[in-house]
């Protein structure tokens, strides 16, 4: 009796640690389908203990993963073959809350019959959730440092023509490798007053927004850029629950679909140059801190790289701009030899024929004409050489007065008809005039000299350039505006040169052999009072066809005046017309 009760005594204290022990124990009765567990075990399940009492092998494989199932099945055919007496596996399982565990599952057969047979088995189940996953964030922190240490070296030394390129790459391995659904880079600029999207990857099945995000002002996103100014990142996990202060930023990701995301500053110092973002489209992604940490790493590489650029670009502007300025200094120096010799050589080979009395007299008056010419055509380059000093606004002062619009009408139609006549083509050209009534009716309040200056150098031109044809000046006033244009029949100016003609030294024909003469700059002074005056200039033309310079400038309106009456409505040298 004593030795059963001694039996009894241990049987007891083996249930009781049976019970109490933290680690699962379980106990198999293969030839009843018997499956005896501890509390333990439940409780790693989530199970009540009562519910595992019924507990089954078959129950076990159900509430294994579908991807472990396979795994799970082969070690327990291998013990119905007698392969194995022992296993141990890593198999995922079902709480009964729907959560999935990493489960350690031991066993060993500790009984047989009387042929051999497996008849029971007994074994442990242990936790290794948290093992599993800090192995595994150990693999994943690797796998990422790794990517951002590959991706940095990528871009040293690069070529700046290779940096677009290097960054649609890094945006797709750094995509795939932290499973987002895009990713995409931002620009700034107009000192951070737009921004671009300049590069973007997407996942199989998410839509590309590039295209839609192009040449938008930064304001859309006020809450965004207050936190982006500050160069800190934005973290938005549930992009259904942004503050009410970012409901404008709310309204434009929900069009997006997008349920989370994050976007890091790219700044260089504490210059902000644009942001590197990214979205979860499909499901919620919760970012870590370290996760961050390494995509600001990403983001200072970026800074560097759009650094360098910026700075490549200013070097190359400078060159660029030295080149041209060398270019524009031998060409003037080119031009200005010619002009000045050609007049002088005009002025000393014929003045000496005078002087040596070896010019018969009938000959000497044209003889004098062409001196006098040559002299006048000097005296013209001398002034443009002169007016350069207009290239220096800050010497320009503005002199307003009051003037009739009538009277700088009539002064300027005389000027041109003066400078027709003087041309040699009155035969060959036609003026036609068209001054609207509300011009030539009205005083103005502007600086009537520099309009007057801008006016003859447009009208130069236009006779320069014109052989055959008609020269139509126009003049029109609204809204505080004098509105001058002069249309020519000239031989017009190829597109690309249209802008080089506000250049100094330039003309559209810049060889040395031009049909046309002097030193291109009447054109960079009038652009240049244009600026001085608060107006714009600016050119229409056609190669062959013609050219039509329109010079706009603001003036003040002063009163009305008695119209002006003609009564034939034409002038000595042109047909004119009012313009209502």
């Amino acid at each position: 009796m004593a030795q059963q009760e001694k039996i009894r005594s241990k049987e007891r204290l083996l249930q009781k640690a049976f019970d109490n022990a933290q680690i699962g124990i379980w106990h198999w009765n293969i030839v009843d389908d018997e499956f005896i567990t501890n509390e333990a075990f439940a409780k790693i399940l989530g199970w009540p203990p009562t519910e595992t009492e019924s507990f089954a092998s078959k129950k076990l494989l159900s509430i294994c993963h579908a991807e472990d199932q396979d795994l799970f099945s082969q070690k327990l055919q291998k013990f119905s073959k007698y392969e194995e007496n022992t296993f141990s596996i890593r198999i995922r399982l079902k709480q009964q809350s729907n959560g999935w565990i990493w489960g350690q599952l031991i066993g060993e057969i500790i009984e047989k019959d009387s042929i051999g047979n497996p008849s029971a088995m007994s074994g442990t189940l242990t936790d290794i959730s948290e093992l599993y996953h800090s192995k595994n964030n150990l693999l994943y922190r690797y796998r990422i440092e790794k990517l951002v240490s590959e991706i940095s070296s990528d871009f040293v030394g690069i070529q700046m023509q290779d940096l677009d390129q290097v960054i649609d790459q890094a945006l797709q391995r750094i995509g795939q490798s932290l499973e987002v659904d895009r990713c995409y880079v931002f620009q700034f600029r107009n000192s951070n007053i737009m921004m671009d999207n300049t590069h973007e990857w997407c996942a199989k099945g998410i839509s590309n927004e590039k295209d839609n995000l192009q040449n938008l002002p930064s304001s859309i996103f006020p809450w965004w850029m207050t936190k982006l100014n500050k160069l800190e990142h934005i973290y938005i996990k549930q992009v259904s629950n942004l503050p009410v202060e970012a409901a404008v930023e709310k309204e434009i990701l929900e069009g997006q679909q997008i349920n989370s995301l994050l976007v890091v500053p790219i700044h260089y110092q504490k210059n902000l140059l644009g942001f590197i973002g990214f979205d979860s489209v499909v499901e919620e992604k919760e970012w870590m801190e370290s996760d961050i940490y390494l995509i600001n790493t990403v983001a200072h590489t970026l800074a560097n790289a759009f650094n360098a650029k910026l700075h490549q670009e200013a070097l190359l502007q400078a060159k660029e701009k030295a080149e041209e300025g060398d270019r524009i200094k031998s060409s003037f120096l080119a031009t200005v030899n010619h002009e000045l010799r050609t007049p002088l050589h005009h002025i000393l080979g014929f003045s000496e024929l005078l002087k040596l009395n070896k010019i018969p007299v009938e000959e000497i008056p044209g003889f004098a004409d062409k001196i006098h010419t040559s002299g006048k055509n000097l005296l013209s380059l001398i002034e443009d050489i002169l007016n350069l000093s207009m290239a220096d606004e800050s010497f320009v002062k503005l002199r307003k007065e009051v003037f009739k619009g009538n009277d700088l009408f009539i002064q300027q139609k005389l000027l041109l008809e003066e400078m027709l006549i003087a041309s040699g083509k009155e035969n060959q050209i036609k003026l036609k005039y068209k001054p609207a009534s509300s011009f030539k009716s009205n005083q103005f309040i502007a600086d009537k000299n520099k309009i007057n200056q801008v006016i003859v150098n447009l009208l130069k031109n236009a006779l320069k350039f014109t052989e055959f044809g008609t020269i139509e000046f126009t003049i029109h006033a609204k809204n505080n505006h004098l509105e001058f244009r002069i249309k020519d029949s000239g031989i017009g100016i190829p597109d690309h040169q249209q802008k080089l003609i506000f250049d100094y030294f330039r003309q559209a024909d810049g060889t040395s052999t031009r049909s046309y003469n002097g030193i291109g700059v009447g054109l960079a002074i009038s652009n240049r009072i244009t600026r001085i005056l608060g107006g714009k200039l600016a050119v229409s033309s056609i190669p062959g066809k013609g050219s039509t310079f329109t010079f706009e400038v603001p003036v003040t309106l002063v009163a009305n005046l008695e119209e002006v009456y003609y009564p034939n409505g034409k002038s000595d040298h042109g047909e004119l017309e009012d313009l209502v």
